[in-house]
């Protein structure tokens, strides 16, 4: 599944210009979900089918993290509680 224009790092905190415009549009697809905290902070990778990054957003907690992976891919987050 394509990775939304919004995770990093071809959102770039919505600087500059997102993937799907330009003259090569690169479409990111998505194979695998990863969800693990950092720092103190909640980090939800978007990974393509060779392990490659695709994306990340950083959130104050798992629940958000998969609150945002249940909006963007259609999982359910009571399944990983």
């Amino acid at each position: 599944m394509p990775a939304s224009n919004d995770c990093l790092p071809h959102a770039a905190m919505n600087l500059g210009s997102v993937r799907g415009v330009g003259l090569h549009p690169q479409i990111g697809m998505v194979s695998r979900l990863v969800i693990e905290e950092q720092g103190g902070a909640w980090v939800f990778y978007r990974m393509d089918a060779n392990g490659g990054f695709v994306g990340d957003t950083w959130h104050d907690s798992r629940e958000d993290a998969l609150r945002l992976a249940q909006r963007e891919f259609g999982i359910k987050p009571e399944e990983y509680s």
